[in-house]
């Protein structure tokens, strides 16, 4: 008699708690650049010219190398994107492979920048070694913070900047970069 109290105790609470929870759509894909498309953005254009880069795709492999052209820093850029960060926002990447000699680093670059220092770029992902096909994935809203989101009004127009950084022969392997919004 105590076990079928104890379960009919254990079945209410639950329909009670999946009742009163809230309900989570989960994350929803806002934009994906796939490799094939990574492989068509141009070199970054920063304020002074610099930190220039280059990418080839590699259709066997369905990834493409970032390479910097000439510095010991440098990659390319996206077509111009809105973060929406009035919702909760997270970029995620997925990094094949990089040297261990060398790093990558992702930055978000407004389109108009508030403050100076800002036409170099938000950083979303500061310089690592993260590779082996894991993604990195970062809470926009949490690293950006609150105070600069209200800045720009929770909604921010820009480019993203994915650099391969270590020194003048520095590459990495990406294979996607994908903007998500929701809960987990």
């Amino acid at each position: 008699m105590k076990k079928i109290l104890t379960i009919a105790l254990v079945l209410v609470t639950m329909l009670t708690l999946v009742a009163c929870g809230k309900s989570q759509d989960g994350l929803k894909v806002v934009e994906k650049f796939t490799a094939q498309q990574i492989g068509e953005w141009g070199s970054t254009q920063s304020p002074n010219d610099d930190s220039k880069g280059t990418a080839t795709y590699d259709a066997a492999g369905d990834f493409t190398v970032v390479r910097v052209d000439g510095d010991t820093w440098g990659g390319i850029q996206s077509p111009v994107v809105t973060l929406d960060l009035t919702k909760q926002t997270y970029v995620a990447v997925q990094i094949k492979e990089v040297n261990d000699l060398f790093k990558w680093t992702l930055k978000f670059v407004p389109s108009d920048p508030a403050l100076e220092g800002h036409e170099w770029g938000l950083y979303l992902v500061e310089d690592n070694g993260m590779k082996w096909n894991k993604y990195v994935m970062v809470d926009v809203n949490e690293q950006l913070g609150e105070d600069l989101i209200d800045l720009y009004g929770g909604k921010i127009e820009g480019v993203f900047w994915l650099w391969a950084v270590g020194a003048a022969d520095a590459n990495v392997e990406v294979r996607s970069l994908t903007i998500f919004q929701g809960d987990f």
